[in-house]
């Protein structure tokens, strides 16, 4: 059974302060809120890096898909982040969880027909579904989260169904695949940027998130071809696999971003009301 660790701690008790409009939560300092921008930026950058991981594992080793492919992806990020099991892992999934509500927030306020044919589910069905999948595999330890979210008991209750299906089709999947004695293959670069977007790119590659999904894929995973894991500018805020070259792309957009969205969010107005 695992605990709430002190990073995920931190992040459930702003959530409640956020949630219930309280007064009483303790102001950060300049310098603790520049670092809670980083940290909160480098946290969801991580889950959308295994969220293109998992593409990259559909296509490399040509796992069956039921349904869409992208809450799949959702899906596997999610139970990869679970199953390391860190304190660390768990903030990332907390801060991904609020990243897409506030993404929803922020950018959703008037959906489109668009939204709804889109290949991608809601942006604030991406957040529950995270919280879902946590308290399903830990009710005890998640549960202050969900109900921060104001996940339902009855719909909490359900969870624990959800994740044990995910887990179910996963460690099936890939049953076999990961322990093979040859490791994958994985080139990390970064390309230098200037001007405004350069302190975003530099916060990406000190995080070191580039190199923890390297490390993910060279120890859990077996692939023919080498693999490339790409930071540059792009011009829009993305992230993606490309399966043509075996590559995902990260671009430091996507930091920027997350580092705007974190500071954009108003108090009261960040998660469900309880």
């Amino acid at each position: 059974m695992r605990f709430l660790g002190p990073g995920l701690a931190a992040a459930v008790l702003l959530l409640l302060a956020l949630a219930t409009g309280s007064a009483q939560a303790q102001p950060l300092s300049e310098a603790e809120r520049r670092t809670r921008v980083i940290e909160f930026a480098a946290n969801n950058s991580l889950f959308v890096l295994y969220h293109e991981m998992a593409h990259l594992l559909v296509h490399q080793l040509g796992l069956p898909v039921l349904g869409r492919e992208e809450d799949a992806a959702d899906n596997m990020a999610t139970w990869t982040l679970l199953n390391q099991g860190t304190p660390h892992a768990e903030a990332a999934l907390a801060d991904a969880a609020r990243g897409w509500l506030l993404s929803g927030l922020v950018y959703g306020a008037e959906l489109d027909d668009t939204d709804y044919y889109d290949n991608h589910s809601l942006d604030r069905q991406r957040a529950f579904g995270i919280v879902c999948l946590m308290v399903g595999s830990d009710a005890r330890a998640f549960a202050p989260i969900a109900n921060a979210y104001a996940i339902d008991e009855g719909r909490q209750g359900t969870c624990p169904d959800d994740y044990r299906l995910v887990n179910r089709s996963l460690a099936k999947l890939l049953a076999g695949r990961d322990r093979k004695k040859s490791k994958t293959r994985v080139e990390v670069s970064y390309q230098s940027v200037s001007g405004r977007l350069k302190r975003a790119a530099d916060a990406f590659k000190a995080s070191g998130v580039f190199e923890q999904v390297a490390d993910e894929l060279r120890g859990h995973y077996s692939l023919h071809k080498p693999v490339q894991l790409n930071a540059k500018r792009c011009g829009e805020a993305n992230a993606f696999y490309d399966p043509q070259t075996r590559e995902i792309i990260f671009c430091y957009e996507m930091m920027q971003d997350y580092m705007q969205l974190y500071t954009s969010q108003k108090p009261g107005k960040a998660v469900p009301a309880l």
